[in-house]
């Protein structure tokens, strides 16, 4: 199979409001799907009708008092309903609920980041969404400090909307405690949620194995997605414990360097309509070619249910943007940022539909 381009849809932005987000998805609510995103300058979450662009909303928040979410920085939320709003405050570990006027209708903590050594961090993006299952909410989460060892360390949670009651899901993988990866961005995982089976997906961008959970029974298995763009993943350091050589708060250059020049995998999406899994691998520029661009390009490889690879397509940095994926009934979209570039006054996303390549 292959992604074919079917084509763009047109979001028209409001003059006060800017397209600046970590976190972009669409939900379903009844019969129609609704394209969020998370404003965090702004504190707001703007809403629009997937398949009636002109119909929009935008909800509120308060940033101090009762109702006060304080500074979002690089948040998360997921859009339950009009009414249940999710955002994850990252720097904080707090879960909000939101009403459709911007109220905090109940608070949530994840992680205590001040009475732990180092917790689980939860940390949702577009590339890593905050998913809904069985009345809880599934949340990737990464570390908060560098260590050593991650034999049994998190890298997922849920929580249990009724009871707020919080359970880790999957651990990191052997091969994050055998060498130091570098940047903490290569200890952020990428999350995916089957119904049909109830299994949980972890893509680590480090790892060519995805993990698959079983939420029912507990089992594990891993299959191995690689792409054709890479062969391989090297590490920054070999020796695990390397990290603690970094002085705290410095600028390792030698590591931003190899973190920008290593290719890596980064979010996987399951379509449910279509029983398909999407992965993205980030193919990065040689070391060479930092100093012309720092920006990856990137490839998405579809996977059946089997998780056997039956394509993988490539696309450019300067068109489209890696950060900004999310799946709709109508396929999976990407950001056009060359687009937005030449009018900020409207946000495009190209649709790509998989198809036999033998029918296209």
């Amino acid at each position: 199979m292959s992604l074919h381009s079917i084509k763009l849809k047109e979001f028209q932005l409001e003059p006060n409001v800017r397209f600046s987000t970590s976190s972009i998805s669409v939900s379903q609510i009844g019969d129609s799907e609704y394209l969020s995103f998370l404003d965090t300058d702004f504190l707001r979450v703007v809403i629009f009708d997937y398949h009636n662009p002109e119909n929009h909303r935008i909800v509120q928040m308060e940033y101090e008092g009762p109702h006060g979410v304080g500074n979002l920085s690089t948040s998360a939320h997921y859009l339950h309903n009009f009414d249940s709003i999710y955002v994850l405050i990252h720097f904080r570990g707090e879960l909000v609920q939101l009403s459709d006027c911007g109220k905090v209708r109940r608070r949530y903590m994840l992680e205590d980041y001040k009475n732990k050594r180092n917790p689980p961090m939860p940390m949702p993006s577009t590339s890593a969404p905050i998913l809904f299952a069985d009345g809880k909410l599934l949340i990737a989460s990464t570390i908060s400090f560098l260590q050593g060892d991650y034999h049994g360390f998190p890298s997922s949670m849920s929580v249990d909307l009724t009871s707020m009651e919080v359970e880790y899901l999957s651990t990191f993988p052997e091969l994050y405690s055998k060498a130091y990866w570098g940047s903490k961005f290569k200890y952020e995982p990428g999350i995916a949620y089957n119904p049909s089976s109830d299994d949980l997906v972890m893509s680590y961008p480090v790892d060519p194995f995805l993990q698959k959970i079983n939420l029912n029974d507990g089992s594990e298995q891993q299959f191995f997605v690689g792409s054709e763009f890479f062969e391989s993943i090297p590490p920054y350091k070999n020796n695990p414990n390397d990290y603690a050589k970094r002085v705290v708060g410095s600028v390792d250059q030698e590591e931003d360097n190899h973190a920008l020049s290593t290719s890596d995998f980064r979010g996987i999406y399951f379509d449910r309509n279509r029983k398909l899994y999407f992965r993205v691998a980030l193919i990065r520029p040689g070391f060479e070619k930092l100093s012309v661009s720092k920006v990856p390009d990137f490839s998405i490889i579809l996977l059946n249910e089997q998780f056997e690879k039956i394509g993988e397509r490539f696309f450019s940095s300067s068109i489209y943007d890696p950060a900004h994926i999310f799946l709709s009934s109508e396929g999976i979209n990407l950001f056009r940022k060359d687009l937005y570039g030449k009018n900020e006054n409207k946000i495009t996303f190209e649709v790509f539909e998989p198809k036999n390549i033998s029918s296209q």
